[in-house]
């Protein structure tokens, strides 16, 4: 392979890029009448971790002073800037809440709930799909889109979920279902990280490079050259030969991979044309 082009494919590589089509989607990750600063504090490191900068608290529990505090901010660690600009929403009469949330809502495009109930289906307003099935809009114009979570003790209420344009459950264990919140805001996170992203194999100043079509294609043209080398019937070559494609097909091969690979099929190419194979 040439050596200059890898060179180059190396110094360009990007383990992860937002893929193009998913470049109007913006996301806001909103906490309802959070408990606890410290799930907060772990809340925006995650964020920090899937590339999400804006965070809501609406009507925490605690104080917007010890969740901006020192203590919280070791639960942040690298995500502390999104800890400190959030934007928290104090409400001074709680009869307030259920209309402050429907105000809130009015400013996103697209709601989108989490639950860990609705196991049963019994609660018609808690029907929910599965994180990995989400499936995410495509927009030529901006979209604002904002994940809401519900206090650690009992979640979102049906008022507040009813709101919401679509809910979310992560599938768990049936004997006890309910996450953490800074946990399952990790997975929600995860999988829209996965959905909106073109993720790469490696990273760092050497990265797995995958091997591409015209790579392998050095390959099967090594492993047709070796089978009319080893005299193998037509039929029976072709066989063999998609065997082989559909194995490396299946399997994620990196340029290195591929040319360790290649260089025993063509060192054994060169040796059956030359008439120097024999037994030991």
């Amino acid at each position: 392979m040439n050596k200059k082009l890898l060179r180059k494919e190396i110094t360009d590589f990007q383990p992860t890029q937002r893929a193009p089509e998913y470049d109007n989607l913006k996301f806001t990750v909103l906490l309802v009448r959070p408990e606890h600063a410290g799930n907060i504090g772990s809340i925006t490191r995650l964020m920090k971790n899937f590339n999400f900068i804006n965070l809501v608290v609406f009507n925490p529990v605690e104080s917007a002073k010890i969740i901006r505090s020192y203590h919280t901010q070791g639960f942040a660690m690298h995500g502390k800037n999104i800890l400190l600009n959030a934007d928290i929403i104090e409400l001074n009469n709680q009869n307030d809440h259920l209309e402050k949330y429907k105000e809130l809502l009015q400013n996103f495009d697209l709601i989108i709930a989490s639950t860990a109930k609705g196991m049963h289906y019994k609660n018609i307003r808690r029907l929910a799909t599965f994180p990995a099935e989400l499936t995410l809009p495509i927009s030529e114009k901006p979209l604002s889109i904002v994940l809401v979570f519900g206090k650690e003790s009992r979640g979102l209420t049906n008022e507040e979920i009813e709101f919401a344009d679509l809910l979310l459950r992560i599938p768990s264990n049936n004997i006890y279902p309910t996450l953490n919140l800074s946990h399952a805001c990790g997975i929600i996170l995860y999988e829209i990280y996965n959905k909106i992203h073109n993720v790469a194999i490696g990273r760092g100043i050497k990265p797995v490079l995958l091997a591409n079509k015209n790579d392998k294609q050095l390959l099967y043209n090594s492993i047709k050259s070796l089978s009319k080398s080893l005299k193998i019937r037509p039929y029976t070559a072709e066989n063999v030969f998609f065997s082989f494609k559909n194995v490396f097909e299946r399997a994620f091969i990196s340029k290195k991979e591929l040319n360790l690979i290649l260089s025993v099929f063509s060192k054994l190419n060169s040796l059956l044309k030359k008439g120097k194979i024999y037994d030991d």
